[in-house]
């Protein structure tokens, strides 16, 4: 067994296979370019038996080539009788000490990359088609096969931001922005991947826990986005508990209050499978209330049919205007924004 690691003073790099394999995994293999709008290492036709490969740098197998003039790649003539599709690639050849732009044939398919990481290393930039008989390619028979590779994700510190840079990433106090060119736009804000918990219900502002029956299906599932929180409860009873005359409450999840400056909605259904059909309507957060518990499910009622009769909204209870016990299925859905 061998036992390898560098750089170090007395352990240095000292073959190109040691460096390759070090800088390959910090640098993927491709064109340097913020966008697929870059030339650099563009390949291009004008119906010649040449084709052009445009200035520019890349990073291939671990090593760095940079092509500072146009550089015209012979095309091999076709002497089948079908079109032919061909590469153009950069090769890193460790036997030659170096990495070039070459025109690789193929056949009625493109040719099969050599990628020997002791050896010759190839990626496409891009992809030809020659006709039957031709040793011509036309700017219409080439095709951008380049990999682009660029900057990782920039740390930054508020209020002191770089200039905006093209199709770079930039990480601020767990928020990321995407670059333009001209600004930092927000993309995403860390949150909370899809996680569990299991609701607690009560009514008398908190005080009385709500026993559903044992083995119930009580089951709450959310994901927070940022400042905003996905959240759905489903509960299956398996029991009837007591008629209480306060309304039904119901947790959010552990650590995730909801904000005090506004309430927040939901919608809630239930579905009845004991003869009381099904009913549906909001639940409500108030901040008044509290910020760690849906404080009300309420339902529409009028005063009557007439025109000039009002809307209302009523709480749910336990037993009220429907009775939830077993083989009932009651579903609250919606979001809310945190503190």
């Amino acid at each position: 067994m061998a036992e390898f690691s560098a750089p170090f003073t007395g352990s240095p790099i000292t073959t190109q296979l040691q460096w390759s394999r070090m800088i390959r995994r910090a640098i993927l293999d491709g064109v340097h370019a913020d966008d697929s709008s870059s030339t650099a290492l563009k390949v291009t036709a004008s119906g010649t038996t040449t084709v052009t490969v445009a200035p520019g740098r890349a990073t291939v197998n671990g090593f760095h080539y940079d092509l500072d003039a146009a550089k015209n790649l012979d095309v091999v003539a076709n002497a089948g009788g079908a079109a032919r599709i061909d590469y153009v690639v950069l090769r890193a050849d460790q036997a030659a000490k170096k990495v070039t732009a070459e025109y690789k044939t193929g056949g009625t398919t493109a040719p099969t990359l050599t990628q020997d990481e002791e050896g010759v290393w190839e990626i496409p930039i891009a992809q030809c088609t020659v006709g039957a008989g031709s040793s011509v390619v036309t700017a219409a028979n080439v095709v951008d096969k380049r990999y682009l590779v660029s900057r990782p994700a920039i740390p930054s510190i508020p209020g002191a931001r770089r200039p905006s840079i093209k199709n770079g990433l930039l990480v601020e106090d767990g928020k990321l922005f995407y670059g333009d060119g001209a600004q930092w736009r927000w993309l995403a804000t860390a949150g909370v991947d899809d996680s569990t918990y299991t609701p607690v219900w009560t009514v008398n502002n908190g005080g009385t826990t709500i026993n559903w029956g044992s083995g119930s299906l009580n089951y709450g599932r959310y994901q927070a986005f940022g400042k905003r929180v996905d959240l759905t409860i489903q509960l299956q009873p398996t029991g009837n508990p007591p008629a209480y005359t306060d309304p039904i409450e119901v947790s959010l999840p552990p650590g995730l209050p909801a904000s005090g400056l506004h309430r927040a909605v939901f919608t809630w259904l239930l579905g009845s499978e004991n003869g009381e059909g099904s009913a549906g309507g909001v639940a409500v957060m108030y901040p008044t209330v509290s910020t760690g518990r849906i404080a009300r499910l309420q339902y529409p009622v009028s005063n009557g049919s007439a025109s000039t009769s009002k809307p209302d909204m009523h709480n749910m209870l336990t037993n009220f205007p429907m009775n939830i016990r077993t083989g009932d299925v009651l579903t609250i859905d919606g979001s809310y924004w945190l503190a």
